[in-house]
Order: structure tokens, then C-alpha cells, then sequence
């Protein structure tokens, strides 16, 4: 009898799980869209934040929670990265969606409205008093939206009056299951005004479609943070690449590749600072890349996201209106591309600089090998010259030790006439002497560069 059969439970156990399965399995449904119902207000915050900002957030939260008389939440759940918040139940359902992302966090109020009127009142106004003022980070988005149950598409005549006569943007929506409107500016109340008619769109495909609303606006604005960042960086690039151009033009105006021999101490010493003023414009350029390539590649990842947002909305014209995705390409489409044109010839600049620089480099080495096989061929000539130097001193070396030497030799055979010892007279010993002491001397000095290696070969 196998295992199965003796332990049925045991055949069904799975193989030791990944530590991060269901976290990424949950991943997909981390952020749910809302149900919502026919009419809806529904008032959207897109807060900046820098640092951690956790424990002001989560004292915001409980204030708010017990402001409102809700079921209490714990502070470990209010950390989370998404929280739902249900602040009052029955016909004046009050929500709270709260989303931290990387740079920003969210919070989304939902209420019923089932027999308001369109843009009559804030949410906000069932908040507490200051209440918005204590929330962490810097407001970037507001938006009122709200959602109006038609059973015949509206006119964007009839719907002008919400957005002060300004121009219209939207249209059908989700296949012609609604309608979109709004004007993308900041209303007097603060926030730009989003309107939403449903038609025929059930609870979830409403959520979606509102979610998608709200993000669209959120990320445009998100993208939009760096349009000023690179507004602010092109004149610093006109000044650094008009930099370049003087010093690549000083650098081609002193060059001597034609003829390295007349390279002196000075032309060095010239490329020398050259190739430090390149390198401090090369710092300054890395520096203005690092503070803004962030912001750049994020404004390509959110304008991304605008893109996808608008194009799950499944617009369809109207007569005499832009849609959202017309608006967007006219008018958000140009300030991308100034950011991504920025990003480019920042790139561009440091190659270039980098380029140059190596150039100057080379030159350098290519001059200080010159200078030095200058140098080289210089001592040798010189040690050439002491070599002859050397052998004439050594041919005086040998008539001074001969000098001497026969001199001695002539002292020597004088005394010993005298003492009687010898009977050959002086001058011939002398004579003979002389070669002798020469040759030997010569013979000597020739042992010695042999066992020196100096000898000639």
C-alpha cells in the first residue's frame, strides 16, 4: 500500500510555497474599483508627500474616524497602502479610499446623492472644520466629480452652466453606456469639476469609469511636474553647450598635431587647464542630469499611464466637442515631448563632453610621448657625449699614471745607482718603463669596464 492510499489527505498537499506567493498573487487585486450607485458625489484628493509620513496620516485618519462616529480602526490598519473607510451607512453614505503611492497619496470621498442636484454642494462639508489643513503633503489635485443618472444622452448646452460657460471637453464614453464632460480647470471651489452621466453602466463599470476619470486627471498632473523642471533646465543647457563649443574651438585652435617637436611645456600646461575646464562642465552637466532625471523618466511613466486611462474610457465623439484623448494629444502631447527633448539633449551634452574630453586626452598623451622621446633621444646624446668624454679623460688617466709612475720608477733606479746596486743608468730605465706602466694601465682599465659591462661591444 502506497502513501496515497494509507494517507489520502496527504496526496492533496502542495509543494513548499514561494514566502511571496500571495502577496504577489494579491497584488492584481489590491486596488478594487468602487461600487457605486446611480448618482454619486464623489470628491478626489492627490496629495505630495516627501519622507514618511505615516503617523500624521494615521492621526488624520483616527481624528476623522471619531469625528464621524465610525467603527474604530487600529493603527496598524490604517497603515496600510490602501484603506477603505466606511464614515456613515444609509442614504448619506459617506466612503473614504485611501491609495499611498510612490510620490504621492490619494483619498477619494464617495457619497450618495440620489436626490441632489449637480455640483450642489461639496463633500468636504461633512468633514471637521480644518480638518484638510492638517493632512500631510501639498494638495496637486482636487476634483469634484459627480455622477447623474439620465436615460437619454445630454446635450453639452444643457451641461455648460456647471462649468461656467467654459469650453467643453468629453463626450460618449464606455462603448455610449455614458457621457463625459468637463472643462480641466480649477473651479471656484477649488477643484476642477468632472461630470459623469449614466446611462446604462451598472455599479462595478461605473467605478471603473470614475476611477478612470479620476486617474486621468491625477497622472496628467503628475506629468506635468516636470514640464517646469525642464522650462528651468534648457537655458542651463544653452549655456553649457555654448561652453563647449569655446573650449572644443580653443581646443582645435591650439592643436599641433601636425607638428609634435615644437610642443612645449607650455602648450601642455594649456591643455591642462582645458582639460579641467572640461571636466567641471562635465560635473555641472551630470549634476543637472541626476536632480532631473527622475522627474523626466517619471513624466514619461505617467503620461503613459494618461494615455492607457483615456483609452479604457472607449470614447466616442460628439459633434463640436474634443474628446479627452484630442485634448490631451493637443495640448499634453507638446509639453511631454519639451520633457522628453530636454532629457535627450541633456544625454546628448554629456556624450558630447565626454567625447571631446577623450580627444583632448589622447592629444595630451600623444604630446607628453612626444615630449619624452624628445627627452629619451636628448640623453642619449648626452650620455654619448660624456661616454667621449669619458675615454678622453682616460687616455689623459693613463699618461698622468705613466708620468708618475716612470717618475717614480726614474727616483727609484737613482737611489739604488747610488747605494751601487744597480749599474744601469736611469734614462734607460726610464724609457722603459714607460710603455710598460702605459700598457698596463690600459690593460687595467679595460679589465675594469669589462667586469663594469661598459666595455664596447
Amino acid at each position: 500500500m502506497n502513501i496515497a492510499q494509507s494517507n489520502p489527505a496527504a496526496s492533496r498537499l502542495l509543494p513548499q510555497a514561494h514566502p511571496l506567493r500571495h502577496t504577489l498573487n494579491d497584488e492584481v487585486h489590491s486596488r478594487p474599483t468602487e461600487a457605486l450607485w446611480p448618482q454619486e458625489r464623489v470628491f478626489h484628493m492627490a496629495l505630495l508627500v516627501q519622507g514618511r509620513v505615516d503617523d500624521t496620516l494615521v492621526g488624520c485618519l483616527q481624528s476623522l474616524i471619531s469625528y464621524c462616529g465610525s467603527a474604530a480602526m487600529t493603527d496598524a490598519e490604517l497603515r496600510a497602502p490602501q484603506v477603505n473607510i466606511t464614515l456613515c451607512l444609509g442614504e448619506s453614505a459617506l466612503r473614504l479610499r485611501l491609495e499611498k503611492h510612490n510620490e504621492f497619496i490619494t483619498m477619494t470621498f464617495f457619497e450618495r446623492a440620489d436626490h441632489a442636484i449637480v455640483f450642489d454642494r461639496p463633500v468636504t462639508r461633512r468633514l471637521p472644520p480644518s480638518w484638510l489643513s492638517t493632512l500631510p503633503g501639498v494638495l496637486l489635485v482636487a476634483i469634484e466629480l459627480f455622477v447623474q443618472k439620465t436615460d437619454k444622452p445630454r446635450e453639452p448646452k444643457t451641461v455648460a452652466g456647471y462649468f461656467e460657460g467654459n469650453t467643453l471637453i468629453g463626450g460618449m464614453i464606455a462603448n455610449g453606456a455614458g457621457q463625459a464632460f468637463s472643462d480641466l480647470r480649477i473651479a471656484d471651489r477649488g477643484a476642477t469639476r468632472i461630470l459623469i452621466c449614466n446611462l446604462s453602466m451598472g455599479s462595478r463599470q461605473l467605478g471603473r469609469v470614475v476611477q478612470r476619470a479620476i486617474e486621468m486627471e491625477t497622472y496628467r498632473m503628475m506629468a506635468l511636474l516636470s514640464f517646469p523642471v525642464a522650462r528651468a533646465t534648457l537655458p542651463k543647457l544653452g549655456q553649457y553647450e555654448d561652453q563647449l563649443v569655446r573650449l572644443a574651438s580653443e581646443m582645435a585652435a591650439t592643436s599641433k598635431a601636425e607638428n609634435l617637436e615644437s610642443v612645449t611645456a607650455e602648450d601642455l600646461e594649456m591643455d591642462r587647464q582645458l582639460l579641467s575646464q572640461l571636466t567641471d562642465l562635465a560635473a555641472k552637466v551630470e549634476q543637472l542630469s541626476a536632480e532631473n532625471r527622475v522627474r523626466f523618466t517619471a513624466a514619461e511613466a505617467y503620461s503613459d499611464l494618461v494615455k492607457k486611462r483615456i483609452s479604457e474610457l472607449k470614447e466616442i465623439p460628439m459633434v463640436g466637442m474634443q474628446t479627452f484623448g484630442e485634448f490631451m494629444d493637443r495640448r499634453l502631447g507638446p509639453a511631454m515631448k519639451t520633457c522628453t527633448w530636454t532629457a535627450r539633449r541633456q544625454d546628448e551634452l554629456a556624450a558630447r563632453i565626454s567625447r571631446v574630453t577623450q580627444l583632448l586626452r589622447t592629444r595630451v598623451e600623444i604630446e607628453r610621448e612626444s615630449q619624452n622621446q624628445r627627452l629619451l633621444t636628448s640623453m642619449d646624446q648626452r650620455a654619448k657625449v660624456q661616454l667621449r668624454l669619458q675615454e678622453t679623460v682616460e687616455g689623459l688617466s693613463i699618461v698622468a699614471i705613466s708620468y708618475y709612475g716612470s717618475s717614480l720608477v726614474t727616483y727609484l733606479v737613482k737611489g739604488m745607482k747610488a747605494l751601487d746596486w744597480v749599474h744601469v743608468s736611469p734614462e734607460v730605465v726610464t724609457a722603459v718603463a714607460i710603455p710598460t706602466i702605459a700598457g698596463l694601465s690600459y690593460l687595467s682599465m679595460k679589465a675594469m669596464k669589462k667586469r663594469l659591462g661598459l666595455a664596447h661591444k
